[in-house]
């Protein structure tokens, strides 16, 4: 930084500055006094360490910022870390900045010293380490790489549930248990027995017990029409929370070989308005994706993100990473976002707002993610219904109602003690977030509807489409298998009915996935036949009226569901695929049975979804406009792409 090569300033006129001792330093090293107290009179305003402050600002760079510090304590400064002794408590290390150094017997150097801005830095000056040749001087950054690396095994460990707190906690990695197979093979076995010898009544037999499960599903459906939506938040002044109320927020981001919108992910995240020193915003990369850190390595990034590297491990999976990024969370908040996403820039304050305004029970958030590129393909298009159903009608209602929903993979807002109690993310579910919203609800919390919207690419073609839809559904079953090994418990835990709900949100969905091709023949051949239209017998009868009413109903909601969310969502033009959702539904079938499949032959195996393909934009703006369309307001810029990132641009 140029400042830092400007003259030092007389060391008394420092001392009169009346600036904090943690960045008063800063003048004798040539940052201009005013500036200084400019950043300081802010960080008080909106509560922050002064020294958080001139750093999140770009005031100072945190590499010139430790190079200063250094410099006038007479340490040693070095940009990279030395060696570091392996063990310890590497978040309470981070915490505290001070590592022990693991170097040659000769030499003096005893500990690497890079305290955080704010107490851990105040209590590293009031020491009074000066001219000391066992400490070494580095910024934070370096620090966390060298101790992630030198503490890879019991990181990596840790982050799969691998140690000795993880083993503990039930999780996919197990699979079912033998009381569990032993009932599958049981089913499976009665029903090849009874088919076999009465087809037609083992089929009404399989309609009667299921019967309950999919009408259930048909209730939540029915009482989410109901719920009215919630009011404009937008124009409601009760969101608006002061800057020095807002808690840090941490936002981790976990990408894989995402560089076709790395750019425009940079630029999303630059433009969330929440108080840079007070994000904490962890984009994280797989220590083995080698193109995506070159193309990182090329960018500039704000001062308040940082590219945190995930030590190669098994299972190279999201949540795995997530789990990374939760043990060096500073946030009291904690916030996911996926590599296509372009959140509202007000959505971090939105969330903040409701969860100050909540008991602590409230442990969640879901915000509303829309499909930005409906009009790519009719999968895309039916796509946006579906999304459009879940997050503005069915999502929202159960939630208001009380109930646990199946939460979405990203935009996600959680207490990070929460989150931190249940000990993260189930590495080895392949839908992680549909997991640990359940995981939550268990330890005795609640979710909550978030009415602010997140802009996402849904894949445009078949084969893309049934990849992202079998990990999902292979995820619901292992979601399913997990919970349900103590049904006991769940039920003690969750209650009665947040228990039937995940019942009929998992075991319904897959269910009625697997079978609806299977159920749309039976239908067909009953009406042709004349026994579903005209029973013979009372129990003929009764289960025609119980088939036809289920079916008319299921039929009535797969249509209402999407088209109030379309209509909610100001999207009314995407009724014309309507017509498309049965075909649609079928093809979910398809992915249903490929994800059986996927659930015995890899289990753990997780179908990359590639980004930065869409050819079409609805919801965003110009770039002039200064922030992204809200979902409503409909632009022109449907069939033009956003304008490429100026070269070497600043964010």
């Amino acid at each position: 930084m140029e400042a830092l090569a400007w003259p030092r300033a007389d060391a008394s006129a420092v001392r009169m500055l009346g600036l904090p001792a943690e960045i008063a330093f800063l003048a004798d090293h040539g940052v201009p006094p005013a500036e200084l107290r400019e950043a300081a009179r802010l960080a008080e305003r909106i509560g922050v360490s002064p020294s958080r402050q001139v750093i999140a600002s770009g005031l100072v760079e945190e590499e010139e910022f430790y190079r200063a510090l250094a410099a006038e304590l007479d340490l040693r400064f070095q940009p990279h870390a030395p060696p570091l002794q392996r063990g310890g408590d590497v978040a309470a290390i981070l915490r505290e900045g001070l590592a022990a150094t693991r170097v040659r017997p000769e030499s003096p150097l005893r500990f690497a010293a890079a305290p955080p801005p704010g107490p851990a830095l105040r209590r590293f000056l009031s020491a009074g380490a000066r001219a000391r040749e066992d400490i070494v001087v580095l910024p934070p950054a370096a620090l966390a790489v060298e101790l992630r690396r030198t503490n890879a095994g019991p990181i990596t460990r840790a982050a799969a549930w691998l140690d000795e707190a993880g083993l503990r906690r039930f999780s996919a990695r197990t699979g079912s248990s033998w009381l569990q197979k032993g009932f599958a093979c049981l089913m499976v076995g009665l029903l090849s027995w009874f088919g076999t010898l009465a087809p037609l009544a083992t089929l009404t037999g399989l309609g009667l017990m299921l019967g309950p499960l999919f009408f259930g599903a048909v209730i939540l459906r029915f009482a989410a029409l109901a719920e009215k939506p919630a009011a404009d938040l937008w124009r409601d002044h009760r969101w608006q929370i002061d800057d020095s109320r807002l808690p840090v927020y941490t936002v981790a981001v976990p990408i894989f070989g995402e560089e076709a919108v790395l750019d425009q992910l940079i630029q999303a995240l630059a433009a969330l308005d929440y108080p840079a020193a007070k994000l904490d915003i962890h984009i994280l990369v797989e220590e083995i994706d080698w193109n995506l850190r070159r193309a990182l390595a090329t960018r500039t990034l704000p001062p308040f993100m940082q590219v945190t590297i995930v030590p190669r491990g098994q299972p190279q999976t999201k949540p795995r990473a997530l789990n990374i990024a939760l043990a060096e969370a500073r946030g009291e908040l904690f916030a996911i976002f996926d590599a296509e996403d372009i959140p509202d820039p007000r959505q971090l304050r939105l969330a903040a707002a409701r969860f100050l305004r909540s008991d602590d029970d409230l442990v969640c958030l879901q915000a509303h993610l829309v499909i930005d590129n409906p009009e790519d393909s009719w999968l895309s298009g039916c796509f946006a219904l579906e999304y459009a159903g879940l997050f503005d009608v069915l999502n929202p209602g159960l939630l208001a109602a009380g109930l646990p929903i199946m939460l979405g993979g990203t935009s996600n807002h959680f207490r990070t003690q929460a989150l931190r109690r249940v000990g993260g993310w189930d590495p080895w579910n392949v839908t992680e977030d549909a997991d640990i919203g359940f995981r939550l609800v268990r330890a005795g919390g609640y979710m909550a509807d978030l009415p602010s919207h997140t802009l996402e690419e849904a894949p445009r073609d078949l084969q893309a489409w049934l990849k992202q839809r079998r990990r999902w559904l292979k995820g619901y079953l292992q979601t399913l298998i997990s919970h349900m090994q103590r049904p006991d418990r769940l039920v003690r835990e969750a209650g009665v009915g947040a228990t039937l709900t995940f019942l009929v949100l998992t075991l319904g969905t897959l269910l009625g996935t697997l079978l609806l091709p299977f159920l749309v023949v039976m239908t067909g051949v009953a009406i042709l036949r004349g026994s579903l239209l005209s029973p013979s017998t009372p129990l003929d009868m009764c289960f025609s009226a119980l088939s036809l009413g289920l079916a008319g109903c299921g039929l009535l909601t797969m249509f209402l569901v999407p088209a109030l969310g379309a209509k909610r969502r100001g999207a009314p033009d995407l009724w014309r695929r309507l017509w498309l959702l049965p075909l649609y539904h079928l093809v979910t079938s398809l992915a249903g049975w490929l994800a059986l499949y996927d659930y015995v032959d890899d289990r753990f195996g997780w179908h990359k979804t590639a980004h930065g393909l869409a050819r079409s934009s609805r919801y965003r703006g110009p770039a002039s406009s200064g922030r992204a369309a809200r979902p409503g307001e409909l632009t022109d810029a449907a069939a033009t792409p956003a304008p490429p990132l100026p070269a070497g641009a600043r964010y």
